[in-house]
């Protein structure tokens, strides 16, 4: 247990030096920051991709905005990793907006009561690569929406906001995203059987 706690003290003194050495702009230890933080970031920055906009090109862009802005980061607020995952969801969605995607409205719709919503089973089953394959198919704006709400936690007030569309067409969009995902998934589950056979 002492062993544990005294690795863990290290590890947060470490990274505390290397933020320092980041916001004196030193590049050992943005190199040191990225090589910590980047896996994980490019597993956000990857949910986020599309034809025209790669993933590393959002993690790069998403550093190049950490350390600008590296003063701004309070330990006490979040961990590092949380606050460069939300700077690079930010930076999706600002890249994103230059594609200017057909987000679908569907105003019109009625409002789809919360026990109407389609489960999606099997998810569990996956390995994160699975999953990230499965959810690049998806339209952008099913898939933006999706992400936003399930992966990175907005509600669809601030999806709404955020996008620039209505809390209807958020949700909307959200429902769509899951019935296609299930229907994915079933039709991956009866293409595994087919081949078992």
């Amino acid at each position: 247990m002492k062993v544990i706690s005294i690795f863990s003290s290290f590890r947060e003194k470490d990274l505390g030096s290397i933020l320092a050495g980041c916001v004196r702009k030193d590049a050992q230890a943005q190199r040191l920051l990225f090589n910590r933080c980047a896996p994980r970031t490019l597993t956000t920055c990857r949910r986020y991709e599309t034809k025209g906009l790669d993933a590393k090109d959002i993690l790069q862009e998403t550093f190049l905005t950490v350390f600008e802005k590296i003063e701004q980061y309070n330990p006490e607020k979040a961990a590092i990793e949380t606050w460069i995952n939300r700077i690079a969801v930010n930076t999706a969605l600002k890249m994103l907006r230059k594609q200017q995607p057909a987000w679908v409205e569907l105003d019109r719709l009625p409002d789809i009561p919360e026990e109407a919503e389609p489960e999606i089973n099997g998810l569990d089953e996956l390995t994160e690569e699975q999953i990230l394959e499965i959810i690049q198919e998806l339209p952008v704006g099913y898939r933006t929406v999706f992400n936003l709400y399930v992966m990175d936690d907005f509600s669809h007030a601030d999806i709404a906001e955020t996008l620039g569309i209505s809390v209807q067409t958020s949700k909307s969009q959200f429902f769509k995203a899951k019935a296609m995902l299930r229907q994915k998934l079933n039709d991956q589950k009866k293409t595994a059987k087919c081949m078992n056979f």
